[in-house]
């Protein structure tokens, strides 16, 4: 264990262990102690309730004690609250406590080393350039640091908004919600900007265009010597049961009236399920986890444990909330009601899941579960 520290709780030091991978491990005699349940730590009974609980560093008098994770805090808290005296202010805020240390080991856990790239552009000026999947990210919080500006005040210009957006839709870059990403940490804490945004970012903070010109020279040669992805393409195959695909083309009229007529019914009896498809996915803008876990063939609890576990949320106020860095994969989504005479009002609102966040979420289960990933996923 690299390092072992008391974090405070109410009038309490809870025992806090991290591991050099940056995981973190509670203390269970500590947490147990304040929700009198000791009889949790007799047989290894904690071990049911928690799946990470495992006896590490935490000693008395030279014997080893339990410890858990902070993503197992929500299971013994939710245990605890069905047969418990104990109030509940003291429960939400030692839900509250544990969230905090999970957002803190997600931290920890994202700021692994990456190959970054760093350029000078002067002596005492470097830049870094990342690189993400087939994308080349550039860390724009060294560029506008020089000159006493934060890259949100670019980004909150509505022409840069515009550029964005504009970028996205003529496949200059990627998705407008995957242009941008934070990283956070001590020593790790930047906003990444795609290479293509960084130069209109460059013009806007130093208008002698020297940096401008200096980052597109380094963008084109990182550019030129990634090398090219080589995408085989699957053998296309005509759909079954649609005997039209294989037809030749008509040479006269009777036959190419035959071939219409077996097209329209094709796309007659696709049409309920080109309707589904837009409407369920292609033309909305946020979805339920049940949607996504239904997609993945798996329950939406289970869903719910990935995404903990892979530090993208945690379980806040009775629903699951992503942390800073992946704030793009949600929205808020109102609640609303129409009463009689068609007037409509919002009461509240609740976490749904966005394109891009949906996206994100199919993409990390299929690469942390390859088995499960159907042919040419």
């Amino acid at each position: 264990m690299r390092e072992n520290r008391n974090v405070p709780f109410r009038d309490w030091n809870i025992r806090v262990s991290r591991n050099h991978n940056g995981q973190l491990h509670i203390c269970a005699v500590d947490i147990c102690d304040i929700l009198k349940r000791d009889e949790l730590l007799e047989n290894g009974a904690i071990a049911r309730v928690c799946p990470t609980a495992l006896k590490i560093s935490f000693r008395k008098n030279g014997r080893e004690q339990w410890g858990f994770r902070p993503i197992d805090m929500r299971r013994l808290l939710q245990l605890v609250r069905k047969e418990t005296i104990i109030p509940r202010d003291l429960l939400d805020e030692l839900e509250v406590w544990g969230n905090k240390l999970l957002e803190l080991e997600a931290g920890e856990l994202h700021a692994v080393p990456q190959d970054d790239i760093v350029m000078h552009f002067e002596e005492g000026f470097p830049v870094t350039f990342r690189r993400v999947g087939d994308k080349l990210m550039v860390n724009a919080t060294q560029i506008t640091m020089h000159f006493g500006k934060i890259p949100s005040e670019w980004l909150r210009i509505a022409s840069t908004d515009m550029l964005r957006r504009e970028m996205a839709g003529n496949g200059h870059t990627g998705k407008y919600e995957s242009q941008v990403f934070t990283t956070r940490g001590r020593g790790h804490g930047a906003t990444w900007l795609e290479s293509p945004l960084v130069i209109p970012l460059a013009r806007w903070i130093a208008p002698d265009l020297s940096l401008a010109e200096w980052l597109g020279e380094a963008i084109g040669k990182l550019s030129v010597k990634r090398g090219k992805t080589i995408v085989r393409e699957r053998p296309r195959v005509a759909a079954p049961g649609l005997p039209c695909m294989d037809c030749p083309m008509p040479q006269d009229m009777e036959s190419a009236t035959r071939l219409i007529l077996e097209l329209r019914k094709v796309v007659s009896e696709s049409l309920p399920k080109i309707v589904f498809y837009e409407e369920f996915i292609e033309n909305r803008d946020w979805f339920k986890s049940t949607r996504i876990a239904d997609e993945l063939g798996i329950s939406p609890r289970q869903l719910h444990q990935f995404l903990a576990e892979e530090g993208i949320c945690k379980y806040e106020k009775r629903q699951w909330v992503v942390f800073p860095s992946c704030r793009a994969w949600q929205c808020d989504v109102p609640y609303t009601w129409e009463n009689s005479r068609g007037k409509v009002y919002t009461f509240g609102s609740t976490k749904r899941w966005t394109q891009a966040g949906r996206e994100c979420i199919i993409e990390l289960w299929r690469k942390r579960n390859p088995e499960y990933c159907p042919p040419g996923a």
